[in-house]
């Protein structure tokens, strides 16, 4: 007869695979997975961190320097300064002034003027500029800006801005002359009517 031998489960290599080898691959292969996941998502987040990142004071100082942002600050005042003297205008409703009334007019016109010119300076407004561009644009959206106005349509932009806003300046009394005579008229309907309750009031009172 011959010897007998231990006989070996058939699935007793299956077992040991599943308690032991099985486990250590699952194991290995979940926290590589893990680790590549988190990678990604630092990455993503980084990435987004970037491009929400608040604009630098240098990118937006270029980012005026190249739409002449001075330019058209000294453009603003002309026309200051013509809505002043229409203001004037309207105030005399067509009377011509006296000499000693023009002087007056001239002088203030003068002073108002001067006092344009100092208030309206690009030192004076860069900060401002800096902080809203801060505040509300990215450093990715900046530098889109940047790009395109460096670019030969922006630069053209850049060119032809000034004369459309000059044209719209200019056409904007035409337009707004209605809106204004119908809200004199209101303010008229308004004072009126408060003065016929105040009439009211003491009547109410006996």
């Amino acid at each position: 007869m011959g010897q007998d031998y231990p006989r070996r489960d058939p699935g007793s290599h299956a077992q040991g695979l599943s308690c032991g080898t099985l486990p250590r691959a699952f194991h290995f292969f979940r926290e590589n997975i893990v680790k590549r996941i988190f990678v990604a998502s630092l990455l993503t987040v980084c990435s987004w961190m970037a491009h929400a990142a608040p604009p630098t004071p240098e990118s937006i100082e270029l980012l005026l320097d190249l739409v002449q942002a001075e330019k058209i600050m000294d453009g603003i005042k002309p026309q200051v300064q013509g809505a002043m003297k229409a203001n004037m205008d309207q105030a005399l409703k067509g009377r011509r002034p006296s000499a000693e009334e023009q002087k007056v007019l001239d002088a203030y016109l003068l002073t108002a003027t001067q006092i344009v010119n100092e208030t309206l300076t690009m030192d004076r407004i860069k900060p401002l500029h800096l902080q809203l561009y801060g505040q509300h644009l990215t450093q990715e959206e900046v530098d889109g800006m940047i790009t395109f106005y460096q670019s030969p349509v922006g630069k053209s932009m850049v060119t032809k801005m000034p004369h459309i806003m000059q044209g719209v300046m200019a056409a904007l009394p035409s337009l707004l002359a209605p809106m204004q005579d119908k809200l004199r008229l209101a303010g008229e309907h308004m004072v009126r009517e408060l003065v016929a309750l105040q009439r009211k009031a003491p009547q109410a009172n006996l």
